[in-house]
This record gives C-alpha cells, sequence and structure tokens, in this order.
C-alpha cells in the first residue's frame, strides 16, 4: 500500500490573540491545568497539538463571550477566517438556584472569585448540583457537556479552530475564573446580594 503525501499547508500570518504560555491553555493555576486535562481526555488528539500552534501563534482573531456562548475567529489557509462557537451547558432551575444559594452561603468564595482566585470548593458546588464546572462531563459516549462548530471543511469536531479557541479560552479563564462560571450561566451580580 502506497503512502498518500498531501500538500504541506501554512496558515496565513494573523496578529490576534496569542496564548501567552509556551503550552498554551492556562496552565499556571489549579483550574488552568484541570481545563488543560479536561481538553486533553476530550481525544483531540493531533488537532489538540495543532490548535495549540494556532493558540501561540496568534491565528484566533476575535473571541466574544456571551454567558455560556462563544463567538470567534480563527485565521487558517484561506483568505476569510473560520468561524467557531462554543456552547456550554448551563445548570437551570432548581440546579442553578443551588449553585447560587451555596456560593452565597459562603462569602469567602464569592470573594475569593472577585479577587480572581478559584477556591476548589466551587467544583464540589458543582458537582452537587448534578454538574460538572469543567466541561469534560460526558451526557452520552463521545457527547460533551459542551457544543462546538466550525466553518472549516474538517470532518472532525471539535477540530484544530476549535482547540485553539478552546486554549485561547483557557488562559482567559486562568486569568479571570469568573468567566468559567459565566460560562455555566452563573453571573458574577448573582454571587452576591445588592
Amino acid at each position: 500500500m502506497s503512502k498518500k503525501n498531501y500538500p504541506i499547508r501554512i496558515p496565513r500570518f494573523a496578529a490576534g490573540i496569542r496564548a501567552q504560555e509556551p503550552r498554551a491553555g492556562g496552565g499556571r493555576t489549579w483550574w488552568g491545568r484541570r481545563w488543560i486535562e479536561t481538553l486533553e481526555r476530550m481525544g483531540l488528539g493531533a488537532r489538540l497539538g495543532r490548535g495549540k500552534n494556532y493558540a501561540v501563534s496568534g491565528q484566533v482573531t476575535e473571541m466574544r463571550l456571551a454567558g455560556p456562548h462563544v463567538e470567534a475567529s480563527v485565521v487558517g489557509v484561506r483568505e476569510d477566517p473560520y468561524g467557531v462557537t462554543v456552547d456550554f451547558r448551563v445548570p437551570e432551575g432548581e440546579a442553578h438556584a443551588a449553585i447560587v444559594a451555596a456560593i452565597r452561603k459562603e462569602p469567602m468564595l464569592a470573594a475569593r472569585l472577585l479577587a480572581d482566585d478559584m477556591p476548589m470548593e466551587i467544583e464540589s458546588i458543582f458537582r452537587a448540583a448534578g454538574f460538572d464546572l469543567f466541561p469534560g462531563g460526558k451526557l452520552a459516549p463521545g457527547k460533551y457537556d459542551m457544543t462546538t462548530a466550525c466553518s472549516c471543511p474538517d470532518y472532525a469536531n471539535p477540530c484544530k479552530h476549535v482547540a485553539a479557541v478552546l486554549l485561547v479560552l483557557g488562559e482567559e479563564i486562568a486569568r479571570r475564573p469568573l468567566t468559567l462560571l459565566e460560562l455555566r450561566g452563573v453571573e458574577e451580580e448573582e454571587l452576591y446580594e445588592v
């Protein structure tokens, strides 16, 4: 059987959002390392490595977060950037109320989050409500509690463009852990009473 040769495809230059860490993904905090571990467990294989290259070289040119919805543009080999979306499953109803109440019950937890520190207890609070804080929770075989899409022609989902966005997002979460709660539908204003 002969080996098939594919042309080398180099992405276009982009001066976008550059991952600041050599590994990309925010591994300098415990929650940043957990984010990376979650991505590694998703079985992305070589796509995760290519996504790291994209994240470090600034191929993610735009990223907008609106609660549990993320939209991003990633420059690849074609002239127009690829559109990436990521949607996180959020606790609703009683589960949401239980998470917010548990955080409010311990004001130091909210204070630490507001000071850009992620207390380990937050993960337990989400788990007690039946949710994973990090996106690795499986709903069914091969189905994670986030959905991803990319406009690229790659049949694999998540592709390297989605991986790059998730890695840049991981660095944002490492810098500001409250972002992870917002992706799970818990807004900053809910953590304290006015």
